[in-house]
């Protein structure tokens, strides 16, 4: 749902006849149309990383894990990194999990085995923090599913799309973005009923996202590129404009997220042998929004 001023823009907020910022504001399904979001900053320019941290050697191999999606559990101050479980393309199997971290990237806090719950499954992709009631979702990419597990790992549910690789929880319409193989931009319920499809304008690979809800933008990182800087991506998810927001120098790059400081990409740049062969974070600093 949207609301817009009799001038034709769209509105972020709401707010009582004193000026003081409504909270919440709600429909007649009790649904938040108004949540309390604070505008991310956007990255722009050719970015350099302030900061690389190595990825921690759970494979006991001396190159950390195969990094996928990322996502931050705010309840818990953590980050969410989904693992392969595969240390170099020629390995042997894949043993996905998600890897639960604290958030200066140097504790493994838990191990949340996927391989054993969904033994059908292969890689996993994407992953979200669904923040409405805490559970996660993530991209089984081989299975053609995304699935919904709760916070240790249980199973809640499923549903099927085509070869998902990136997924973000939009918490102002509870619903999700996702990216798939097939170079779409897809916007979805969380029946899985397509509410919308657009083409990637762009030739890369679609790989990873990340919603800013207060400005209805959705960026994005392409999975292809090795060997030079990558772009990050920017959708608008208001007027499906696309463009490209940034440069960065990560070789290898993977889930990404913005915070009102900076912006993290992860990079499973062994596991591709990339410019940079390690499996490592990369931190942005941006200026304010």
């Amino acid at each position: 749902m949207s609301i817009y001023s009799v001038i034709g823009s769209r509105l972020n907020g709401a707010f009582a006849k004193s000026g003081v910022q409504a909270q919440n504001c709600y429909d007649v399904d009790g649904r938040i149309v108004f949540p309390d979001f604070e505008p991310l900053p956007i990255p722009s320019g050719d970015l350099n990383a302030a900061v690389t941290i190595a990825l921690p050697d759970i494979y006991n191999n001396g190159h950390g894990f195969t990094c996928t999606g990322l996502a931050y559990d705010a309840e818990t101050d953590t980050f969410l990194i989904g693992d392969i479980g595969k240390e170099t393309p020629e390995s042997a199997g894949y043993a996905s999990q998600i890897v639960r971290m604290s958030s200066d990237f140097l504790t493994v806090v838990e191990q949340i085995p996927l391989y054993t719950t969904f033994p059908s499954m292969t890689v996993i992709q994407g992953l979200t923090v669904d923040t409405s009631d805490g559970t996660i979702w993530f991209c089984s990419t081989g299975e053609n599913k995304i699935r919904h597990i709760s916070q240790d790992g249980t199973s809640i549910g499923s549903f099927t799309v085509s070869r998902p690789t990136g997924i973000a929880y939009s918490p102002q319409y509870d619903t999700f973005w996702v990216l798939n193989y097939d170079n779409k931009i897809l916007h979805m319920s969380k029946s899985g009923a397509t509410l919308g499809s657009w083409d990637f304008a762009y030739t890369e690979q679609l790989d990873q996202c990340f919603i800013d809800p207060a400005r209805g933008y959705l960026y994005i990182v392409g999975g292809d590129n090795y060997t030079g800087r990558n772009n990050v991506y920017l959708f608008n998810a208001v007027t499906h404009q696309q463009s490209i927001a940034c440069t960065v120098d990560s070789y290898s790059v993977e889930g990404l997220w913005i915070g009102q400081t900076e912006m993290v990409i992860v990079n499973d740049g062994y596991y591709h042998s990339a410019v940079v062969p390690v499996n490592q974070v990369n931190i942005y600093n941006l200026g304010s929004n």
